[in-house]
């Protein structure tokens, strides 16, 4: 182990160290997974960042001290040491005796540029971003928490989709609703990239039914100075503004509730939408369908089934109110099942284009013989004729 201990010395010393990276905990019950050790600007120093199970630490330590008092206990108790400098890595394996193996590898493998694009993100990681922060997302130095990517990178997807919808519009304020806003990683990200990224006035107000989680969100907006940001607590159907709305969001709101979202933007005019509808129980003992028989004798199959038949009859419907629906994956299936996302775009059709998009929704509901709560409340509010 002394030869490993003085490769990793030279290596923290020297002015091409970038990262030395400790895995493969010796003991399964130990609460540490892996440690790695960052260069900082200081020569003297070390940031240290410990991952444990449930949390990341990071400490700054003074490389004297890391070398002489922690490196022998890390290399005793991990199996592995990566060590990134500019111009080499090095591999240092450790079997139980403690006697060490060391791979070396030069800059003579490096990958072509063709294939190692890092994606470019609304939201970097490595850019301090406050709100990001203050959820947990990122540390106080910027970098994304391990244990949190997959919300990183669903953040700037949804921040990507918002994107598409609004770069290329001209305006100077907006008024955006979030209804089953929850934690609000998102509520607060939307804010963030209309206030900060598009430059944009935004007011936005989130919604949801508990309590602890309105009045958390609420404490974080303020700590934030986000002025136009508040959280409300109460039901859809419930929820009434005097205020112009520009564009709703309902991610994840379960059965009818999506619905009652899709008319509250409908009577307020908001002419952009986004829906990632969840548990779709309202048409799933009404479907029926001589060919499908087959597979609709299969709860699971009825299930998914029932899933896209909804969607489907939703994105109709709103085409025959005069929008352009896109449905597209929200996130990765490894996620969550519920990730088809419904974007709304107001184009206004026209009355026979409108006329021929509800008829073709007739046809369709026809072939699954459903009769959902969303179509019977557009023609009672007259949405539909």
């Amino acid at each position: 182990m002394d030869n490993a201990i003085s490769i990793i010395t030279n290596n923290l010393n020297s002015e091409n160290f970038e990262k030395c990276t400790f895995s493969s905990p010796r003991s399964k019950s130990d609460e540490l997974k892996s440690l790695v050790v960052y260069k900082v600007q200081s020569s003297q120093e070390l940031k240290v960042e410990y991952r444990y199970k449930k949390h990341n630490d990071i400490k700054t330590v003074k490389k004297i001290d890391f070398i002489n008092n922690e490196l022998p206990n890390f290399l005793a108790g991990f199996k592995q040491c990566h060590l990134k400098s500019s111009n080499e890595d090095i591999q240092i394996l450790i079997n139980s005796k403690l006697k060490s193996k060391v791979v070396f590898s030069t800059g003579s493998t490096k990958v072509s540029k063709k294939h190692n694009k890092t994606k470019k993100y609304l939201i970097p990681d490595g850019v301090v971003c406050p709100f990001l922060i203050e959820i947990g997302v990122m540390d106080k130095y910027g970098k994304v928490k391990t244990n949190y990517y997959k919300k990183f990178r669903q953040i700037n997807r949804f921040l990507e989709m918002v994107d598409d919808l609004y770069k290329n519009e001209e305006v100077d304020s907006l008024h955006a609703v979030d209804f089953g806003c929850g934690k609000s990683y998102l509520t607060f990200a939307l804010y963030h990239y209309f206030e900060n990224i598009k430059k944009i006035r935004i007011q936005i107000t989130g919604i949801d039914l508990k309590e602890e989680v309105i009045s958390h969100c609420n404490e974080i907006s303020r700590k934030l100075h986000f002025s136009g940001l508040k959280f409300v607590h109460g039901f859809i159907h419930d929820f009434t503004t005097d205020d112009d709305v520009d564009f709703v969001v309902t991610l994840h709101a379960c059965d009818t509730a999506t619905d009652d979202a899709i008319l509250f933007s409908l009577r307020n005019k908001a002419q952009k939408m986004m829906f990632v509808p969840c548990c779709q129980h309202e048409l799933n003992k009404q479907l029926s369908s001589r060919e499908s028989e087959v597979l609709l004798k299969h709860g699971i199959f009825r299930e998914r089934m029932t899933s896209l038949v909804t969607d489907t009859m939703r994105a109709q419907l709103l085409e025959a109110c005069g929008y352009k629906v896109q449905s597209m994956e929200f996130i990765d299936l490894e996620h969550t099942a519920k990730n088809i996302l419904l974007r709304c775009n107001f184009i206004d059709r026209s009355g026979s284009q409108r006329e021929e998009k509800l008829q073709q929704y007739l046809e369709f509901k026809k072939e699954w013989s459903i009769s959902p709560y969303l179509e019977k409340c557009l023609y009672e509010e007259k949405f539909i004729r």
